[in-house]
């Protein structure tokens, strides 16, 4: 099988990103002077290098193609490099001196709600709020027989892709760039190219593949903009290809949810009342973390029909690698809260799980 980061091109150059060694910092000084001077290193490229917007994301635009004066996870990239060996390019990262000033963490979710926690971002640390009600859940609880508490928690996965992150871009004879990336969405990349670029999106094709694997993990830009940024620089053909260390620790990830349920029933085994509190935690960034809340706020009843429902869903910033979309799109999370939550139920009733779910 063969990955289109299996791609060579005569004379391309390597590429690669500095990332952040702190979760949480603010950037006093940048020096890529060393850098530079290593022999075969074409371009060193930072904030300043950008010539459009220094931000993409596939809704909302928050995340930082390179972090101009603070970091806010591990994964943040402070510089590009594009050298001719693999060797240089080690080198010339290596060589890149980055002062940073730590800050407090925000590692919890439920710490990113309180109104103490240090703001992550100038909105604050909640990125969305998602609700849904019907009925009255006091009403429904009080008429319940028998009542169900706990919290469930679902961790952070890796979607651990055969074809790691990674691509070739070419810049062309007619000024335009072709740019190779195992995506899901290639017209979604051109757009947030151009708009990194300041460019027409004419101006750019991309070519995608049947991928090796994604789930929605490269639904987000990954690498792309570093290699158009790193071929316009250099004018050359660059390649970066992203190593499992690195795309375990810059890759999106399954949103980690704390999940509250309490549930009434009455004595015959029908749910009466449903009360849900959500918690994602989505990462330093945005991506596609509030419809993924959605999702799992759409799903906390299943199929169940309950008259009395609330429920409550929060996606909060915190300073862990950035979650996003992924199989499933949140609701896994919740549809395995529900259904420990229907066994419990069954529990206390000394009832059959699976009639307890006929029932509703």
């Amino acid at each position: 099988m063969r990955y289109l980061t299996d791609l060579h091109h005569p004379g391309m150059l390597i590429g690669g990103v500095l990332r952040s060694d702190y979760p949480h910092a603010r950037i006093r000084h940048i020096d890529t002077s060393r850098a530079l001077q290593i022999p075969g290193v074409r371009a060193v490229l930072t904030w300043r290098d950008v010539p459009g917007l220094n931000r993409y994301g596939i809704v909302i635009q928050d995340q930082p193609v390179f972090c101009e004066d603070r970091v806010r996870y591990v994964g943040d990239v402070i510089a590009a490099v594009a050298a001719d060996s693999h060797s240089s390019l080690e080198q010339a990262l290596a060589a890149i001196q980055v002062v940073y000033e730590p800050l407090p963490v925000v590692s919890q979710p439920e710490e990113a709600l309180r109104r103490t926690s240090v703001k992550l971002h100038p909105t604050g640390n909640l990125l969305h709020r998602r609700t849904f009600s019907r009925g009255d859940v006091k009403q429904g609880f009080a008429a319940s027989a028998v009542v169900v508490e706990a919290v469930y928690e679902t961790p952070r996965q890796m979607h651990t892709y055969m074809e790691t992150e990674g691509g070739l871009c070419i810049p062309e004879p007619d000024g335009s760039l072709t740019l190779y990336a195992p995506t899901q969405h290639g017209y979604g990349d051109r757009a947030q190219l151009a708009r990194i670029l300041g460019w027409p999106e004419e101006r750019i094709r991309i070519v995608s593949s049947p991928i090796g694997g994604s789930f929605g993990g490269k639904d987000e830009l990954n690498v792309q903009p570093y290699l158009a940024l790193l071929a316009l620089s250099t004018g050359m053909p660059v390649k970066i290809h992203q190593s499992r260390a690195e795309s375990v620790r810059s890759g999106l990830k399954r949103h980690p949810m704390r999940i509250w349920m309490r549930t009434g029933a009455s004595r015959d085994g029908r749910i009466l009342a449903h009360d849900v509190r959500i918690v994602a935690d989505t990462g330093a960034y945005a991506t596609l973390g509030p419809a993924v809340l959605d999702f799992a706020v759409e799903h906390a009843t299943g199929p169940y029909v309950i008259d009395h429902v609330r429920v409550r869903g929060y996606s909060v910033h915190t300073n862990c690698g950035v979650a996003g979309e992924f199989r499933g799109f949140g609701g896994n999370q919740v549809t395995f809260a529900l259904e420990g939550q229907m066994d419990r139920l069954a529990d206390a009733l000394g009832m059959d799980p699976l009639e307890v779910r006929r029932r509703n």
